[in-house]
């Protein structure tokens, strides 16, 4: 599966927001760019599908910024891929044939979209979070 870059840091950029919810003041466009490595036009146009999407607000002026429109573990990753990437897991169906092979094959592909959502829905932002602790640090071989 191709994950698209924009879904990829839609989510790097809404984990920023959610682990500094608890701050309680917004987050510099800025201050996500320099945590999560996000080119500044890219996550300007996904913070703006975010926004549209009621997933994240904004706040004008010196101390203004992004921040969560609603706790972090009331968002799921599927709210967010949906708002940046609408048709990432929408089984392509042009595949459908006149064999029965070939549709019990579209069926599978159906199937595994459906699954792919449920797994989405499950998970928080909170559980993405959560997850980053438990990871091994990286290795670097010189």
């Amino acid at each position: 599966m191709q994950i698209p870059a924009r879904a990829h840091y839609a989510l790097l950029a809404m984990m920023e927001l959610a682990k500094r919810q608890e701050v309680g003041k917004p987050v510099a466009l800025r201050e996500i760019v320099d945590d999560q490595q996000i080119p500044m036009p890219f996550l300007v146009q996904i913070l703006q599908q975010l926004r549209t999407a009621g997933l994240v607000n904004s706040s004008r002026g010196s101390a203004g910024g992004y921040f969560l429109q609603r706790p972090a573990s009331q968002i799921s990753v599927l709210d967010v891929v949906e708002a940046v990437a609408p048709n990432l897991l929408a089984p392509d169906l042009q595949l459908a044939a006149q064999t029965a092979e070939a549709n019990t094959v579209v069926e599978l592909w159906k199937q595994l979209s459906c699954r792919q959502r449920e797994l989405l829905r499950e998970l928080s932002l909170t559980d993405l979070i959560e997850r980053v602790g438990t990871l091994p640090a990286s290795m670097f071989y010189i």
